[in-house]
């Protein structure tokens, strides 16, 4: 199932590099797929139905195949983005990874599991008019339907205000989603940071199989440094809004050098907060034992 799903994602990201109409082009890569490893869509299916249900077997599996792309992309000699450099980052320093969630989660595409929120409570190494990048790649596996997931950070404040910024992921890339330095609030103290995953679901296909597995989430948080100014944000937030470089363990970086490949951003409107807490497990469901 490793060797399917490896194959699986490479064809994905075949398909969307040839341009055109991806979805067909999709389809296409993906039956070659199921052809080289001799097994049928609905084999596929159901074996993922189980996998879904298993989720630490799912875990280990997404953690070899993301590592294995890794070392033959670079084998092959293509310009990947270096997301080592989000590893250097610790929760300490003018720059600081403050993600304290799981580092890979699974969404579906149904109402029970389409929906993950955390909240981070800050605490005394914040800063006024501190600012924050959200970022994290992208895996679908969709049966049927659409593969519409949406990011949201939510930065809160003493006074209860909120700053937010949104992202739709379509696809098999990593999304980007920040509150630049020209949008937070002045003399505020930052109470909680809130970041929300959304899977929009089907009505009309709830029993097609789609799943988004979220990888490798980093969330920094910037000082902003004597001297920093922003400049003008172009409506969606596709671009950075601070050149300034941070300091990131004896190296000057600065925030525009992680924006690689950037998708545009798209703001939507939430209408009622809630955080719900995804299953641990997944669906429990008895299927006919799967391909190994």
């Amino acid at each position: 199932m490793e060797r399917i799903l490896y194959d699986y994602h490479l064809a994905q990201g075949m398909a969307e590099a040839q341009g055109g109409d991806v979805e067909a082009n999709r389809y296409l890569y993906v039956q070659k797929v199921f052809e080289k490893h001799h097994i049928t869509e609905a084999q596929f299916d159901t074996s993922m139905v189980w996998y879904s249900g298993h989720a630490s077997h799912l875990d280990d599996m997404y953690r070899r195949i993301d590592a294995r792309l890794e070392r033959e992309s670079r084998e092959a000699g293509l310009n990947i983005p270096e997301e080592d450099k989000f590893a250097r980052f610790t929760t300490e320093g003018d720059t600081a990874n403050i993600w304290q969630g799981h580092d890979i989660m699974f969404l579906h595409g149904n109402r029970e599991q389409n929906l993950y929120s955390l909240v981070i409570p800050a605490d005394t190494s914040y800063r006024d008019g501190d600012y924050f990048m959200f970022r994290c790649g992208n895996r679908f596996i969709v049966q049927d339907g659409q593969r519409e997931g949406y990011v949201l950070m939510q930065v809160r404040y003493d006074n209860d205000s909120t700053v937010a910024n949104a992202m739709m992921v379509s696809g098999d890339y990593d999304a980007t989603v920040n509150i630049p330095a020209d949008r937070v609030l002045r003399n505020q103290r930052v109470k909680s940071i809130t970041c929300t995953f959304y899977y929009a679901f089907d009505e009309n296909r709830d029993d097609a199989f789609r799943m988004w597995v979220i990888r490798k989430p980093v969330l920094l948080r910037y000082h902003r440094l004597e001297g920093d100014t922003a400049t003008a944000v172009v409506d969606t937030l596709a671009m950075d809004s601070t050149q300034h470089p941070v300091q990131v363990r004896g190296e000057r970086v600065s925030p525009l050098e992680f924006r690689e490949n950037q998708q545009v951003e798209k703001k939507i409107e939430v209408i009622q907060r809630r955080e719900v807490v995804m299953p641990a497990g997944g669906p429990q469901r008895r299927v006919v034992k799967p391909r190994r």
